[in-house]
This record gives structure tokens, C-alpha cells and sequence, in this order.
């Protein structure tokens, strides 16, 4: 097992935690170029351990890994564990993403099971799922966006929401405060009936508003082409624990 950090003090903590319970780290690495070529001399597959100081560079070092090193099975670190930074997470490659706010004891069962090919993901994720309504059905009598009585910049926000945008990414683009957006964000709710974002971004969705901005012209703007893609089977690759453990 190797793991990625450029904080020493983190790495070494990893390193300490999931040696302490025989879990075998080769070693601490601040960047993937610093990994020796040659780490594994069974020839089975490398558990890479990811983590930086904020999801989205630990997200851009988790694509960077499975580019480099694409046999291998990538754990990554995160610190939000919002829906979307997951998906895009597992969109990058990674087999398991596990929060910091994990308990030692859990980090380590988790990254056992990654290394016998289960894909592992944050509990909040599952207890967000579990609270959507799959019972829940929408009509043209329901209300439409004309309807409901949002503000421009709640409308761009609920955009936001449909494009899987966590809090701080719509922030940085509105150029406004996390605070801010979040109160945007329950007031969107609230005039919706509904009680969380996917349910919001649904009810969009089903009334014709899309994720784009809206340029000041009021038309969307024009999008290229793009081909369709098959989505492609992710293989298990074959790991013994004992390499691990």
C-alpha cells in the first residue's frame, strides 16, 4: 500500500494507523512522481491511499493516478463527502472514497475491503439515498418554474444543483459566500416542497430548466456536439489480502 500526501505530519499519522493493524504501507510519498517504479514485486496491484487539503486537488491526484498507474486501486481522502465530489470521484477511477472524520479502526476495515474488490463509499451518501421519496411523482398540475416564486439568483443556483455543484463551487462562480448560497439553497427547498437538493435539481429537471447558465441575453449558450459514449465496465482486478494485510 502507498500513500499520497504532501503533509508529512498526515502521512506519517496514515502510515502509523494502518501499519498498526497489518496493514503493509511501502511507503509515504508527497507526489505520484515520486513513486518508485517498481513497488510490488508480486506483480498484483498497488492500494494508493490519496489525500491533500481539499477535494479537489485530491480529486485531480486521484486522476492523475489512474492515468498513470490505472491497474491500481485508489483510495481517496475526503474531507465534504457531498454526492457530487463522490461521483466524481468514482468517475476518476477510484474504488473507494472514505471521509476524514472515519474512525482508525473503519479506515482500515474499508481499505481491506477495497482490496478485495468492493467499492466503498460514504455513509452519508447511503442515508441521503435512503431519504429520497422513489414514491415521489410529479404532474403538470404540480406548478411550473414560472410559478414558484424564485429570484434570478436562486434560479442559477438551482442550476447549479442540477449539475451536481457542491455549495462552494456555486459560490466561487457567483462570486458570493458558501453562507450565502446555503440560505439561497433552503429557501430553494422550501418553495419547492422538497427536502433536499437531488429532489430540487429533479423537479427541475422535470419542468425544462437545464443546468447551463444563462448568458445576459437571456438564451443559453451554445454547446458542441459531443458523441455518445458507451460507458465502459470497470474490471475487478484480482488482489490477494495477504499482500495487503
Amino acid at each position: 500500500m502507498i500513500i499520497v500526501t504532501q503533509n508529512e505530519i498526515e502521512g506519517e499519522g496514515l502510515r502509523r494507523i494502518l501499519t498498526e493493524r497489518s496493514l503493509d504501507v511501502v511507503g509515504v510519498f508527497r507526489n505520484l512522481a515520486d513513486i518508485p517504479l517498481e513497488t510490488d514485486s508480486h506483480g498484483v496491484n498497488n492500494i494508493l491511499v490519496m489525500a491533500s487539503s481539499s477535494d479537489e486537488a485530491t480529486l485531480e491526484m486521484c486522476r492523475e493516478a489512474h492515468i498513470l498507474q490505472d491497474e491500481a486501486l485508489i483510495v481517496m481522502l475526503g474531507h465534504d463527502c457531498e454526492c457530487a465530489m463522490v461521483a466524481q470521484a468514482f468517475q476518476a477511477g477510484v474504488a473507494g472514497y472514505i471521509g476524514k472524520d472515519t474512525s482508525c479502526a473503519s479506515l482500515a476495515a474499508m481499505i481491506n475491503l477495497v482490496a478485495l474488490g468492493e467499492k466503498i463509499v460514504p455513509s452519508r451518501i447511503i442515508f441521503e439515498l435512503a431519504g429520497l421519496d422513489t414514491n415521489l411523482r410529479w404532474n403538470d398540475n404540480d406548478g411550473r418554474i414560472e410559478d414558484v416564486k424564485m429570484s434570478d439568483r436562486e434560479v442559477e443556483i438551482l442550476r447549479g444543483l442540477i449539475r451536481g455543484e457542491p455549495n462552494k463551487i456555486i459560490s466561487r462562480r457567483l462570486n458570493i459566500t458558501e453562507a450565502t448560497v446555503k440560505v439561497h439553497v433552503k429557501s430553494i427547498l422550501r418553495k419547492l416542497h422538497v427536502v433536499n437538493r437531488t429532489q430540487a435539481a429533479i423537479w427541475a429537471l422535470s419542468r425544462g430548466l437545464l443546468g447551463e447558465p444563462v448568458q445576459q441575453n437571456g438564451e443559453q449558450p451554445s454547446r458542441p456536439a459531443v458523441p455518445a459514449v458507451t460507458p465502459a465496465v470497470v474490471p475487478r482486478f484480482p488482489l490477494r489480502l495477504a499482500d495487503v494485510a
